[in-house]
Order: structure tokens, then C-alpha cells, then sequence
């Protein structure tokens, strides 16, 4: 017992130095090489929490960027959407997928279709936005109103929200007579 305890007055003061030691900051830098980003001023272990919530926040902003270039048919996109491919992650995929779908992909509908009727947290509400944006008055229009006739029977919360978003967007974008004519003829399962 007597040996342990000298190894550990030993060891421990170690570990403890190990730990405060302060290093370089430029080390921790990997960005730099790519981006050019300057290293954190110091080190701060909460900072992956707040970097994973800008991550969600970027990948947002990558959906709101390619659905806006798919209404604008804009073919400059879609060198970038082939380089990163399923890198994108998975909400941008989405817009990715109504891009893929204006330029001629028709498959990318169904796909967008079968992602909706998974229904899984996040994904629901998402392909909702993309339905808004899309020029398609059939198969979208009637996926939104199924949403909504399920959200009617008291489930929602933010997906409610969304669907009233994705519901004044498409209104705005395509006319609110040609809205509420489609609306109207949609029939749901």
C-alpha cells in the first residue's frame, strides 16, 4: 500500500501538468491549409457543441442555396452537386434532389416522395420545403396535402409551422389562383 501510494504522488502531479500544458495555438489549425481560417484563440471544450449547432445552421444555408438555384435553373450548380455528391449531407440532398429533378432526373421526385412518407424526425418537415419550391402540381401537391390532413388530427408542432411556411411560399411563388386551383383538385389517398 505504502508503494502505491509514492508511485501515485509521483504520477499524479504528471498527469495534472499534462493536461494544463499549453500549446501552441497555430498547431490546431487544420482549417488554414484549406480555407485560410485563423486558429480559436484558446482552447475552450464547449466550443464543439457550438460548432456542431453552425454546422446544422450551414447545412440550411445549403439547402435555402440549391433550391434557389434549381428555381432559377441556374447550371452553374451542378458541377459543385457532382464534386460533393453524398457528401452534402442529408438535408441538402434534398434541394439537391429537386435540382437533379428540374434539370431532367424525374427519378429524384420519387425519391423526395418516399423520403417524405418516411416521416422521420427532421426529414418530414424538410421535404416539405422542397415541395414548396418545386414546379410540379400533381405528386407534390398532394404529398402537402396529405401532410396536411394528418396535421389536422392534432399532430404537429413545428412541422405545422413549416407546412404553413411551405404552404405561403408556394403561393407566392406560383400565384395564390393556381395554388388553390391544384389545392382543390388534389385528391389524397
Amino acid at each position: 500500500m505504502r508503494t502505491f501510494t509514492i508511485i501515485l504522488l509521483i504520477v499524479l502531479p504528471q498527469l495534472a501538468r499534462a493536461q494544463v500544458r499549453n500549446y501552441p495555438r497555430e498547431i490546431f489549425n487544420t482549417g488554414a491549409l484549406v480555407s485560410g481560417t485563423k486558429p480559436f484563440p484558446s482552447y475552450d471544450p464547449l466550443r464543439l457543441n457550438q460548432l456542431s449547432g453552425k454546422r446544422h445552421e450551414i447545412e440550411l444555408q445549403m439547402f435555402d442555396t440549391i433550391n434557389e438555384a434549381a428555381l432559377r435553373r441556374d447550371k452553374k450548380l451542378r458541377q459543385d452537386l457532382d464534386l460533393y455528391g453524398k457528401s452534402l449531407g442529408y438535408i441538402p440532398s434534398l434541394a439537391a434532389a429537386h435540382y437533379r429533378w428540374v434539370f431532367g432526373d424525374k427519378s429524384q421526385l420519387d425519391w423526395l416522395l418516399a423520403e417524405d412518407r418516411k416521416g422521420s424526425l427532421g426529414n418530414d418537415s424538410m421535404t416539405i420545403f422542397v415541395f414548396a419550391y418545386m414546379d410540379e402540381w400533381d405528386k407534390t401537391i398532394r404529398a402537402l396535402k396529405r401532410r396536411d390532413a394528418y396535421l389536422s388530427k392534432g399532430e404537429g408542432g413545428a412541422t405545422s409551422q413549416m407546412l404553413i411556411e411551405a404552404l405561403a411560399i408556394r403561393k407566392r411563388l406560383y400565384g395564390k389562383d393556381r395554388f388553390e386551383k391544384a389545392w382543390k383538385a388534389a385528391k389524397v389517398e
